[in-house]
C-alpha cells in the first residue's frame, strides 16, 4: 500500500496529487546489469542529483524559499490581464508546484527515514508547511475563477491538457474555494488542524517502542534466526519488539498461548490512548469539513470523487460479501479449533484472536505439509530481489541496472537501480529499496512515488524516481535475510506500485503514475496472483545453500494452501472497511472503541478483545479514511484483469506490454473502467473475484 500525506482531504491544490512532495537521486558508478541484458544499448542515464546530507536549518530555508517561489508564480498568474488560457494560467501553476516538488527532494522525504530526529522533525515541518500553503491557495476564489475561466475558454487541446483542467476544477471545487468567506476561513483552518493531527498520529507510530518480555522456554519454539536478533537480558529472558517486522514470525511460531496473548494485547494497544484521542478529534473535524462543503458526512464527501460514488453503495458491497462468506469464515475457525483441541488436550478449547495465525501455520504444516520456515530457505532476500526484477524484465520490458550510490540517505541499507526500456534502451527512471527497520523510520511496507515523471517547460523529459520502504526482519550478523512467501508477495505487490509510477507516460506530474484511490491497489493486487503460479514460484525461488528452486511437490502444497482461512481474513478486511465507513458516517462524536467492537461482532467470527484499542495503530485511518473499502473494491478489478494473463500466458510479453500500455502508461489520464476495458477488450465483471470464495450470484459492483 502507498501512504498519502496525513491531511486526508485528498485534494491539495494547486494539483490533485498526494505524494509529489518528494524526489530522489542517484550517482551511477560502474553500472552492473541485473538481472538480464537489454535487447538494445542503454542510453546514458540522467537522474537528478540530490544532496541528502542536509541540516534542519537548511531544510527550513529550502522550504521557505521554494514556497515563496510558488507564491510568486501564483501572484503573476492572478495579475495577468489577458484572456485566460491553458498556457498562460493553468500550466504555470502546474509547473510551479512540480518545480517545488523537484527541488524539495530530500527536504520532503527525510522525515520517513532519517536517523537524526532533528532532521526528521524539520522535514515533517516542511511537509506540514507545504500542505498548509496548498490548502490555503486551494481555497482561494480568485484562483478558482481563473481556472474556471480556462475551462470555459476550452483552450486545452490535448487529452492530457483537458484532463488536467478537469482535475484542477474539481480540486478547487472540493477545497473550499466556492465557500463564503467565513466558511472558507474555517475550512482552511480545520484542514490545517487535520494535517497536524495526521502527522502526529503517524509520528507516534513510527517512534513506537512497544515490547514484551518472554522466557527462554517461550523462546524455544521461535526460529533460531529470529531469536538471534532479540536482546537477551541478564536473567535469560528476551525482549521482543512489538512491530511489523516481528509480528509474523512471532505469531507463526510461538507455542505458548500466554506469550501470544501478551504480544497480541501489546500490538493492539500501540499508541493508545494518545492516537485514539487524535483519531476522534480528526473524525470530528472531517465531519465539520464535510458539512461546510454541503455533504451529510465525510464519507459522502470523499466518495463523491471515487468510483464507488456513495456510502450506500460501499455498505451494500461490503454487506453482500460478508453475508456470503461469514459462514465459510466460521468453518475456517472450526478447523483451527480442532487443532487447538488436539494440541492442548482440551476438548472444549476455542480459538482466540491470538491463536489464528499460529494454528493457521500449524494447519499449513499438518494438512498441506507447508512449513513456512522451510520455505524461507528458498527466498534469500538478495536473490529474490534479482529474480523478481527478472520476471518484470520479461513481463513488462524493463531492464534494471544496479548502481553504487554513495549519496543515498543510508549507504548501508539502500539499494539503488536505474531502470531502462529493454527494447529501446531509453532511460526510464531510478528506484530505491530501503528494506530493513531503523529507529524512527516509516514502520510499514510501502512504495513511494517520490518524483512523478514530467515534461519540463523546455520540452525535455524529467524521469521519475521511486522508492520502496520496508521492514523485513534484520538477519543476525553474518546471515542472509530470508523471506517468507507472504513477504515475497508483499514485495511483488509494492514493486507493482513502483512500476506504475515509473512507467506512466503522462507529461504532467498531476497525471503521472496515479489512479482514483479505489482503483489504485488493483494493478498491484492483480500482480500478487503471479506469486501463486507454479511456474513463477519455480523461477523466483532459490535455496540459500544449494541454489535449487522449490521442488514441484512443495510448490503444489503451497498453491493448495492458498485459500486457507481466506474467508476469515476477508471478513477481517470487511470489518476494517465497515468500521472506517461507520466512523465517517455517524456524526462528529464517535466512540471509536465501541464502534470497532460492534462491527467486529457483526462482520467476523471473533469479537474484539476487551481492553484493546486497535484503531490507535490503524494508520489507514489517515490517508485512506472513508476509503479502506478500496482494497476489496479494487480486488474485484484485479482478479478480472488477471484472467488476461491466465488466457494469454503468464509471461507472454504481448499481454504484459498491453497491460503496460493500457493500464500503467495512461495512469490518471483515463478513468479506470476505460483502462480496464481497453486491456481486457470488454467491461469488467466480478466473476473471477467471487469464484475465489466459491460464490455465485455475486452482487453488482457496477451499478450506482
Amino acid at each position: 500500500m502507498r501512504r498519502p500525506p496525513s491531511g486526508g482531504l485528498y485534494v491539495t491544490v494547486i494539483a490533485t496529487r498526494l505524494l509529489a512532495f518528494f524526489s530522489l537521486a542517484a550517482v551511477c558508478v560502474q553500472p552492473m546489469l541485473t538481472p538480464a541484458l537489454a535487447a538494445a544499448a542503454l542510453e546514458s542515464p540522467h537522474p537528478t542529483v540530490v544532496n541528502w546530507n542536509i541540516t534542519p536549518v537548511q531544510i527550513a530555508a529550502d522550504c521557505k524559499r521554494e514556497l515563496a517561489a510558488v507564491d510568486t508564480v501564483v501572484k503573476a498568474v492572478l495579475a495577468r490581464k489577458s484572456a485566460r488560457t491553458f498556457q498562460n494560467t493553468l500550466l504555470p501553476l502546474e509547473n510551479a508546484e512540480a518545480d517545488l516538488n523537484d527541488r524539495l527532494v530530500a527536504d520532503g522525504f527525510l522525515f520517513n527515514m532519517a536517523t537524526d530526529k532533528a532532521v526528521r522533525d524539520a522535514s515533517l515541518q516542511c511537509n506540514t508547511d507545504q500542505s498548509n500553503y496548498f490548502t490555503e491557495i486551494g481555497a482561494r476564489p480568485d484562483l478558482f475563477a481563473a481556472i474556471s475561466a480556462v475551462a470555459k475558454g476550452r483552450t486545452a487541446k490535448s487529452v492530457y491538457d483537458r484532463k488536467l483542467v478537469d482535475l484542477y476544477v474539481v480540486a478547487f471545487q472540493r477545497s473550499g474555494a466556492g465557500l463564503p468567506p467565513a466558511k472558507r476561513k474555517e475550512f482552511v483552518a480545520l484542514s490545517n488542524q487535520l494535517t497536524d493531527l495526521g502527522n502526529k498520529f503517524a509520528e507516534n507510530l513510527d517512534n513506537d517502542q512497544s515490547a514484551i518480555t518472554i522466557t527462554a522456554d517461550q523462546a524455544a519454539s521461535l526460529p533460531a534466526d529470529f531469536v538471534a536478533t532479540l536482546k537477551q537480558r541478564g536473567d535469560g529472558t528476551y525482549t521482543v519488539p512489538v512491530n511489523e517486522s516481528t509480528v509474523v514470525p512471532f505469531y507463526n511460531n510461538e507455542k505458548d498461548a500466554a506469550a501470544r496473548k501478551t504480544y497480541y494485547l501489546a500490538y493492539n494497544n500501540r499508541q493508545h490512548p494518545a492516537n485514539t484521542v487524535i483519531l476522534e478529534k480528526a473524525i470530528a473535524i472531517r465531519d465539520r469539513l464535510a458539512h461546510l462543503m454541503g455533504y451529510t458526512n465525510w464519507a459522502a464527501y470523499v466518495l463523491a470523487d471515487r468510483m464507488a460514488g456513495s456510502p450506500g453503495r460501499v455498505f451494500r458491497f461490503l454487506q453482500n460479501l460478508d453475508v456470503k462468506i461469514l459462514p465459510k469464515a466460521r468453518e475456517d475457525l472450526s478447523v483451527l479449533a480442532s487443532l487447538k483441541q488436539q494440541e492442548t488436550g482440551n476438548a472444549n478449547a476455542t480459538i482466540d484472536p491470538w491463536d489464528v495465525t499460529y494454528y493457521s501455520n500449524m494447519l499449513n504444516k499438518t494438512k498441506y505439509a507447508v512449513d513456512n520456515e522451510a520455505i524461507k530457505q528458498y527466498f534469500p532476500a538478495a536473490t529474490t530481489i534479482d529474480r523478481v526484477m527478472t520476471l518484470y524484465h520479461k513481463l513488462l520490458g524493463v531492464t534494471f541496472v544496479k548502481i553504487d550510490d554513495p549519496n543515498s540517505w543510508n549507504k548501508n541499507d539502500v539499494l539503488s537501480y536505474n531502470v531502462f526500456d529493454t527494447k529501446t534502451g531509453k532511460f526510464i527512471g531510478t528506484t530505491y529499496f530501503d528494506l530493513y527497520p531503523r529507529p524512527g523510520k516509516f514502520s510499514h511496507f510501502a512504495n513511494w512515488p517520490l518524483l512523478p515523471a514530467r515534461r519540463l517547460p523546455d520540452g525535455s523529459y524529467r524521469p521519475p524516481i521511486t522508492a520502496i520502504l520496508g521492514n523485513w526482519a534484520r538477519p543476525a550478523p553474518g546471515n542472509p535475510s530470508l523471506l517468507s512467501h507472504e513477504e515475497v508477495i508483499t514485495f511483488f505487490h509494492e514493486f507493482g506500485h513502483n512500476l506504475a509510477a515509473l512507467l506512466s507516460t503522462a507529461p504532467y506530474e498531476t497525471l503521472s503514475g496515479g489512479f482514483r484511490q479505489d482503483f489504485v491497489e488493483a494493478p498491484s493486487q492483480m500482480l500478487e496472483n503471479f506469486m501463486w503460479q507454479p511456474s513463477i514460484l519455480k523461477e523466483v525461488s532459490s535455496n540459500v545453500n544449494t541454489g535449487a528452486p522449490l521442488a514441484d511437490d512443495l510448490i503444489a502444497k503451497i498453491v493448495a494452501a492458498r485459500y486457507v482461512n481466506y474467508a476469515y481474513f476477508t471478513t477481517r478486511q470487511i470489518q476494517y472497511a465497515t468500521t472506517d465507513m461507520d466512523y465517517h458516517t455517524m456524526g462528529p462524536r464517535v466512540d471509536t472503541t465501541a464502534i470497532w467492537a460492534k462491527v467486529a461482532r457483526e462482520t467476523t467470527p471473533l469479537p474484539m478483545v476487551e481492553g484493546t484499542h486497535p484503531q490507535a495503530s490503524f494508520g489507514h485511518l489517515f490517508g485512506y479514511d472513508a476509503g479502506y473499502y478500496s482494497y476489496l473494491w479494487a480486488l474485484v478489478y484485479a482478479q478480472d484483469m488477471f484472467t488476461a494473463f491466465q488466457k494469454g500466458g503468464l509471461e507472454n510479453p504481448v499481454v504484459g506490454m498491453r497491460y503496460r500500455r493500457e493500464i500503467l502508461q495512461p495512469a490518471r489520464t483515463l478513468e479506470p473502467d476505460q483502462e480496464v476495458q481497453a486491456f481486457l477488450g470488454r467491461p469488467m465483471n466480478p466473476n473471477a473475484f467471487y469464484q475465489n470464495f466459491g460464490i455465485t450470484g455475486s452482487p453488482n459492483v457496477e451499478a450506482k
